[in-house]
Protein backbone atom coordinates (compact mmCIF):
# COMPACT_ATOMS: atom_id res chain seq x y z
CA UNK A 1 0.00 0.00 0.00
CA UNK A 2 2.99 2.53 0.69
CA UNK A 3 3.76 2.45 -3.43
CA UNK A 4 -0.10 3.68 -3.86
CA UNK A 5 0.33 6.26 -1.28
CA UNK A 6 3.72 7.52 -2.88
CA UNK A 7 2.40 7.21 -6.61
CA UNK A 8 -0.13 9.43 -5.39
CA UNK A 9 2.30 12.02 -4.25
CA UNK A 10 4.74 11.67 -7.53
CA UNK A 11 7.08 9.87 -5.32
CA UNK A 12 8.70 6.12 -6.68
CA UNK A 13 9.21 2.61 -4.81
CA UNK A 14 7.72 1.51 -1.95
CA UNK A 15 9.39 3.43 0.70
CA UNK A 16 6.27 5.06 2.80
CA UNK A 17 5.89 8.63 3.60
CA UNK A 18 4.92 10.51 6.53
CA UNK A 19 1.75 10.94 4.81
CA UNK A 20 1.41 6.95 4.80
CA UNK A 21 2.30 6.92 8.67
CA UNK A 22 -0.03 10.06 9.53
CA UNK A 23 -2.90 7.93 8.03
CA UNK A 24 -2.56 4.92 9.61
CA UNK A 25 -1.42 6.37 12.63
CA UNK A 26 1.93 4.33 12.67
CA UNK A 27 5.25 6.41 14.86
CA UNK A 28 7.49 3.63 15.87
CA UNK A 29 10.14 2.12 13.80
CA UNK A 30 8.96 0.99 10.65
CA UNK A 31 10.53 -2.49 11.01
CA UNK A 32 8.50 -2.79 14.27
CA UNK A 33 5.13 -1.51 13.04
CA UNK A 34 5.24 -3.65 9.97
CA UNK A 35 5.97 -6.62 11.64
CA UNK A 36 2.65 -5.95 14.15
CA UNK A 37 0.73 -5.57 11.21
CA UNK A 38 -1.24 -8.05 8.98
CA UNK A 39 -3.70 -6.01 6.90
CA UNK A 40 -4.20 -2.54 5.71
CA UNK A 41 -7.66 -1.00 4.08
CA UNK A 42 -9.48 2.15 3.68
CA UNK A 43 -11.96 3.69 2.00
CA UNK A 44 -12.73 7.58 2.03
CA UNK A 45 -14.46 10.27 0.02
CA UNK A 46 -12.46 12.92 -1.48
CA UNK A 47 -13.31 16.15 -2.98
CA UNK A 48 -10.87 18.16 -5.10
CA UNK A 49 -12.03 21.77 -5.67
CA UNK A 50 -8.62 23.00 -7.21
CA UNK A 51 -4.96 21.96 -7.69
CA UNK A 52 -1.40 24.18 -8.20
CA UNK A 53 1.42 22.62 -9.64
CA UNK A 54 4.64 23.77 -10.56
CA UNK A 55 6.24 23.61 -14.45
CA UNK A 56 9.26 20.75 -13.31
CA UNK A 57 11.05 22.33 -16.67
CA UNK A 58 11.15 25.78 -14.65
CA UNK A 59 12.42 24.13 -11.24
CA UNK A 60 15.60 25.83 -9.68
CA UNK A 61 16.85 25.84 -6.45
CA UNK A 62 18.11 28.88 -5.51
CA UNK A 63 22.14 29.66 -4.98
CA UNK A 64 22.18 29.68 -1.31
CA UNK A 65 21.11 26.56 -1.70
CA UNK A 66 23.30 24.82 -3.63
CA UNK A 67 26.10 26.78 -1.91
CA UNK A 68 25.52 24.72 1.19
CA UNK A 69 25.98 21.44 0.16
CA UNK A 70 28.86 19.44 0.97
CA UNK A 71 31.26 19.01 -1.28
CA UNK A 72 32.67 15.60 0.93
CA UNK A 73 31.62 13.15 3.50
CA UNK A 74 31.05 15.50 6.65
CA UNK A 75 28.14 14.57 8.70
CA UNK A 76 27.67 17.45 10.53
CA UNK A 77 27.37 19.69 7.41
CA UNK A 78 25.12 16.87 5.73
CA UNK A 79 22.65 16.69 9.18
CA UNK A 80 22.79 20.46 8.96
CA UNK A 81 21.41 20.72 5.72
CA UNK A 82 18.53 18.45 5.97
CA UNK A 83 17.59 19.42 8.73
CA UNK A 84 17.40 23.07 7.33
CA UNK A 85 16.29 22.79 3.91
CA UNK A 86 14.54 18.58 4.03
CA UNK A 87 14.92 15.90 1.72
CA UNK A 88 12.15 16.68 -0.82
CA UNK A 89 10.31 19.81 -2.72
CA UNK A 90 6.82 20.49 -2.74
CA UNK A 91 5.99 21.08 -6.31
CA UNK A 92 2.28 20.28 -6.20
CA UNK A 93 -0.82 20.74 -3.74
CA UNK A 94 -4.49 19.46 -4.20
CA UNK A 95 -7.00 21.66 -2.32
CA UNK A 96 -10.19 20.14 -0.88
CA UNK A 97 -11.46 18.03 1.58
CA UNK A 98 -11.31 14.34 2.54
CA UNK A 99 -13.00 12.30 4.78
CA UNK A 100 -11.55 8.94 5.46
CA UNK A 101 -11.14 5.54 7.08
CA UNK A 102 -8.19 3.81 7.27
CA UNK A 103 -8.15 0.31 9.32
CA UNK A 104 -5.34 -1.63 10.27
CA UNK A 105 -5.56 -5.29 11.67
CA UNK A 106 -2.96 -6.22 14.09
CA UNK A 107 -1.06 -9.68 13.56
CA UNK A 108 -2.69 -10.97 16.64
CA UNK A 109 -6.39 -10.54 14.75
CA UNK A 110 -8.09 -14.29 13.38
CA UNK A 111 -9.84 -12.63 10.70
CA UNK A 112 -9.59 -13.21 7.42
CA UNK A 113 -9.13 -10.12 4.68
CA UNK A 114 -12.80 -10.89 3.49
CA UNK A 115 -13.73 -10.22 6.80
CA UNK A 116 -11.31 -7.51 7.43
CA UNK A 117 -12.89 -5.67 4.22
CA UNK A 118 -16.62 -6.29 4.92
CA UNK A 119 -16.30 -4.61 8.49
CA UNK A 120 -14.61 -1.95 6.65
CA UNK A 121 -17.23 -1.51 4.09
CA UNK A 122 -20.08 -1.60 7.12
CA UNK A 123 -17.99 1.14 8.91
CA UNK A 124 -18.08 3.26 5.64
CA UNK A 125 -21.96 2.24 4.97
CA UNK A 126 -22.73 3.89 8.19
CA UNK A 127 -20.59 7.29 8.42
CA UNK A 128 -21.41 8.09 4.22
CA UNK A 129 -25.07 7.18 4.02
CA UNK A 130 -26.90 9.01 1.68
CA UNK A 131 -23.92 10.53 0.42
CA UNK A 132 -23.22 11.54 -3.18
CA UNK A 133 -21.50 8.26 -4.80
CA UNK A 134 -19.24 10.69 -7.40
CA UNK A 135 -17.20 11.26 -4.29
CA UNK A 136 -16.20 8.22 -3.20
CA UNK A 137 -12.96 6.23 -3.13
CA UNK A 138 -12.18 2.99 -5.08
CA UNK A 139 -9.60 2.29 -2.65
CA UNK A 140 -11.58 -0.62 -0.85
CA UNK A 141 -9.35 -2.98 -0.87
CA UNK A 142 -6.87 -4.76 1.36
CA UNK A 143 -3.05 -5.07 1.30
CA UNK A 144 -0.92 -7.78 2.66
CA UNK A 145 1.90 -6.75 4.70
CA UNK A 146 4.33 -7.87 2.20
CA UNK A 147 3.38 -5.04 0.29
CA UNK A 148 3.96 -2.96 3.20
CA UNK A 149 6.96 -0.80 5.14
CA UNK A 150 6.64 2.35 7.24
CA UNK A 151 8.67 4.96 7.78
CA UNK A 152 8.29 8.36 9.33
CA UNK A 153 9.00 11.54 7.59
CA UNK A 154 6.80 14.02 8.74
CA UNK A 155 4.55 16.30 6.74
CA UNK A 156 2.71 19.10 8.34
CA UNK A 157 -0.47 18.73 6.33
CA UNK A 158 -0.69 14.83 7.01
CA UNK A 159 -0.87 15.61 10.87
CA UNK A 160 -3.46 13.98 12.83
CA UNK A 161 -6.25 16.93 13.01
CA UNK A 162 -8.99 17.36 15.65
CA UNK A 163 -11.39 15.91 13.70
CA UNK A 164 -10.00 12.42 14.23
CA UNK A 165 -11.58 9.48 16.19
CA UNK A 166 -10.85 6.08 16.64
CA UNK A 167 -12.56 2.30 17.04
CA UNK A 168 -10.88 -0.71 18.49
CA UNK A 169 -12.22 -3.89 18.12
CA UNK A 170 -11.38 -7.58 17.61
CA UNK A 171 -7.72 -6.18 17.12
CA UNK A 172 -8.71 -3.54 14.13
CA UNK A 173 -7.97 -0.33 14.71
CA UNK A 174 -10.04 1.74 12.74
CA UNK A 175 -8.92 5.32 12.17
CA UNK A 176 -11.78 8.67 10.61
CA UNK A 177 -9.97 11.24 9.64
CA UNK A 178 -11.38 14.69 8.16
CA UNK A 179 -9.24 17.15 6.46
CA UNK A 180 -10.73 20.47 4.87
CA UNK A 181 -13.95 21.77 5.85
CA UNK A 182 -14.97 22.25 9.19
CA UNK A 183 -13.55 20.52 11.92
CA UNK A 184 -16.43 20.25 14.35
CA UNK A 185 -16.52 16.72 15.56
CA UNK A 186 -20.45 16.27 15.71
CA UNK A 187 -21.23 17.08 12.03
CA UNK A 188 -22.63 14.35 9.89
CA UNK A 189 -20.99 13.50 6.67
CA UNK A 190 -23.62 15.97 4.92
CA UNK A 191 -23.08 18.18 7.24
CA UNK A 192 -19.35 18.16 6.75
CA UNK A 193 -19.72 18.02 2.96
CA UNK A 194 -21.49 21.48 2.64
CA UNK A 195 -18.34 23.10 4.72
CA UNK A 196 -15.42 21.82 2.61
CA UNK A 197 -15.87 24.36 -0.15
CA UNK A 198 -15.64 27.03 2.33
CA UNK A 199 -13.20 26.25 3.81
CA UNK A 200 -10.85 24.21 1.74
CA UNK A 201 -7.27 22.66 3.13
CA UNK A 202 -4.13 20.63 1.74
CA UNK A 203 -5.20 17.19 1.12
CA UNK A 204 -2.39 15.87 -0.89
CA UNK A 205 1.03 17.34 -1.98
CA UNK A 206 3.16 16.02 -4.40
CA UNK A 207 6.95 16.14 -4.24
CA UNK A 208 10.19 15.74 -5.95
CA UNK A 209 13.56 14.47 -4.30
CA UNK A 210 15.55 17.91 -3.59
CA UNK A 211 18.97 16.36 -4.89
CA UNK A 212 16.61 16.20 -8.62
CA UNK A 213 17.71 19.82 -8.56
CA UNK A 214 21.17 19.39 -7.89
CA UNK A 215 22.50 17.46 -10.64
CA UNK A 216 26.11 18.84 -11.75
CA UNK A 217 26.96 20.47 -7.73
CA UNK A 218 30.13 18.87 -6.10
CA UNK A 219 29.17 16.72 -3.34
CA UNK A 220 25.14 16.30 -4.54
CA UNK A 221 26.13 11.76 -4.10
CA UNK A 222 27.10 12.44 -0.51
CA UNK A 223 24.06 14.21 0.71
CA UNK A 224 21.63 12.24 -1.61
CA UNK A 225 23.40 8.60 -0.12
CA UNK A 226 22.89 10.87 3.66
CA UNK A 227 19.08 11.88 2.73
CA UNK A 228 18.82 7.86 1.96
CA UNK A 229 19.81 6.65 4.92
CA UNK A 230 18.20 9.05 7.08
CA UNK A 231 14.68 8.20 5.28
CA UNK A 232 15.37 4.40 5.60
CA UNK A 233 16.12 4.32 9.20
CA UNK A 234 14.25 7.49 10.63
CA UNK A 235 16.68 8.49 13.36
CA UNK A 236 15.47 11.38 15.38
CA UNK A 237 16.63 14.52 13.18
CA UNK A 238 18.69 15.57 16.44
CA UNK A 239 20.83 12.39 16.25
CA UNK A 240 21.26 12.21 12.61
CA UNK A 241 24.57 14.17 12.65
CA UNK A 242 26.24 10.82 15.14
CA UNK A 243 23.94 8.55 13.26
CA UNK A 244 26.18 9.73 9.85
CA UNK A 245 29.08 9.78 12.47
CA UNK A 246 28.81 5.69 11.91
CA UNK A 247 28.13 5.57 8.19
CA UNK A 248 31.63 4.82 7.19
CA UNK A 249 32.74 1.33 5.67
CA UNK A 250 33.01 -1.88 7.55
CA UNK A 251 36.02 -4.58 7.40
CA UNK A 252 36.64 -7.57 9.01
CA UNK A 253 40.20 -8.21 11.07
CA UNK A 254 42.25 -10.30 10.57
CA UNK A 255 41.71 -9.11 6.96
CA UNK A 256 41.18 -12.29 4.56
CA UNK A 257 44.67 -12.61 3.03
CA UNK A 258 46.16 -12.11 6.41
CA UNK A 259 44.26 -15.93 7.06
CA UNK A 260 46.50 -18.80 7.18
CA UNK A 261 45.72 -21.31 4.49
CA UNK A 262 49.04 -23.09 2.90
CA UNK A 263 51.28 -25.14 5.18
CA UNK A 264 52.33 -23.29 9.04
CA UNK A 265 55.72 -23.68 9.78
CA UNK A 266 55.10 -22.44 13.36
CA UNK A 267 53.64 -24.95 15.66
CA UNK A 268 50.08 -24.77 15.85
CA UNK A 269 48.30 -23.93 18.75
CA UNK A 270 47.83 -26.24 21.61
CA UNK A 271 44.78 -24.82 22.82
CA UNK A 272 41.63 -27.27 21.36
CA UNK A 273 38.17 -28.42 21.90
CA UNK A 274 37.41 -32.36 21.65
CA UNK A 275 33.75 -32.99 21.39
CA UNK A 276 34.20 -37.08 21.85
CA UNK A 277 37.00 -39.49 23.14
CA UNK A 278 37.98 -40.19 19.49
CA UNK A 279 36.89 -37.57 17.75
CA UNK A 280 38.64 -35.00 16.24
CA UNK A 281 39.93 -32.06 17.66
CA UNK A 282 38.97 -28.34 16.69
CA UNK A 283 41.79 -26.29 17.52
CA UNK A 284 41.40 -22.70 18.83
CA UNK A 285 43.40 -19.40 17.37
CA UNK A 286 44.39 -17.81 20.75
CA UNK A 287 46.06 -14.71 18.31
CA UNK A 288 44.85 -11.57 19.98
CA UNK A 289 42.82 -9.62 17.26
CA UNK A 290 44.12 -6.01 17.09
CA UNK A 291 41.83 -3.38 14.85
CA UNK A 292 43.04 -0.48 16.62
CA UNK A 293 41.68 2.97 18.09
CA UNK A 294 38.48 1.88 15.81
CA UNK A 295 34.85 1.03 16.85
CA UNK A 296 33.84 -2.85 16.99
CA UNK A 297 30.74 -3.06 15.14
CA UNK A 298 30.36 -6.90 15.02
CA UNK A 299 31.94 -10.51 15.98
CA UNK A 300 31.96 -13.83 13.98
CA UNK A 301 33.46 -17.34 15.02
CA UNK A 302 35.24 -18.28 11.82
CA UNK A 303 36.89 -21.73 10.98
CA UNK A 304 41.14 -21.16 9.21
CA UNK A 305 43.09 -22.97 7.97
CA UNK A 306 43.79 -25.19 4.91
CA UNK A 307 41.43 -28.19 6.40
CA UNK A 308 39.08 -25.39 8.67
CA UNK A 309 40.13 -27.11 11.95
CA UNK A 310 40.95 -23.73 13.95
CA UNK A 311 38.25 -21.44 15.53
CA UNK A 312 38.70 -18.00 15.59
CA UNK A 313 37.05 -14.72 16.54
CA UNK A 314 36.93 -12.50 13.70
CA UNK A 315 35.90 -8.85 14.89
CA UNK A 316 34.01 -6.08 12.23
CA UNK A 317 35.10 -2.22 12.93
CA UNK A 318 34.39 0.93 10.97
CA UNK A 319 37.36 1.42 8.83
CA UNK A 320 38.04 4.43 10.26
CA UNK A 321 37.26 6.47 13.46
CA UNK A 322 34.19 8.62 13.61
CA UNK A 323 35.42 12.13 13.62
CA UNK A 324 33.17 12.74 17.14
CA UNK A 325 35.61 10.10 18.78
CA UNK A 326 38.73 11.82 19.91
CA UNK A 327 40.90 9.04 22.26
CA UNK A 328 43.89 8.96 24.05
CA UNK A 329 45.86 6.49 25.57
CA UNK A 330 45.98 6.15 29.07
CA UNK A 331 49.54 4.87 31.25
CA UNK A 332 47.42 1.15 32.23
CA UNK A 333 47.30 0.85 27.93
CA UNK A 334 43.20 1.74 27.89
CA UNK A 335 42.01 4.10 25.69
CA UNK A 336 39.62 7.29 26.95
CA UNK A 337 37.41 9.19 24.95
Amino acid sequence: MSEHFNQEISLTGKIPTGLFNAMFDFSGCWQKDAACTKNLVFDGVFITLYSIALEKSHMLLSDHVKKEVPSTWDPAALARFIEKFGTHVIVGVKMGGKDVIYSKQQRSSSLEPADVQKRLKEIADKRFSDTNEQYRSDSEQVYQNDKFEARETRLRFAEASASSSYVYKEDIVSICKRRGGSDYRNLTHNEWLNTVQLEPDAISMSFIPITSLLNGIPGSGFLSHAINLYLRYKPPIEELHQFLEFQLPRQWAPVFNDLPLGPQRRKQSSASLQFSFLGPKLYVNTVPVDVGKRPVTGLRLYLEGKKSNCLAIHLQHLSSLPNIFQLQDDPHGNFCR
